[in-house]
C-alpha cells in the first residue's frame, strides 16, 4: 500500500514539474516576441560618431 502511494505521488509531482515547465517556456516565448518587437521599434543602440552622420549627409 505504501509502495502504491509514494509511486502515485511520484507520477504527481511529475506531472506538477512538467506542467510548470511548459508554464514557463510559453511565458518566456512571450517575453522574447514582445522584446524583439520592442527592439524592432526602437533606435538602434550604435550610432554614427556626429562628423561620420555628416559625411555621411553631405554624400548623399
Amino acid at each position: 500500500m505504501l509502495k502504491i502511494g509514494l509511486v502515485a505521488l511520484m507520477i504527481f509531482f511529475g506531472i506538477v514539474v512538467l506542467a510548470l515547465m511548459v508554464q514557463s517556456f510559453k511565458y518566456l516565448r512571450r517575453v522574447e516576441k514582445q522584446e524583439a518587437a520592442e527592439k524592432k521599434n526602437s533606435q538602434p543602440e550604435r550610432q554614427l560618431h556626429p562628423k561620420l552622420q555628416q559625411k555621411n549627409k553631405d554624400k548623399h
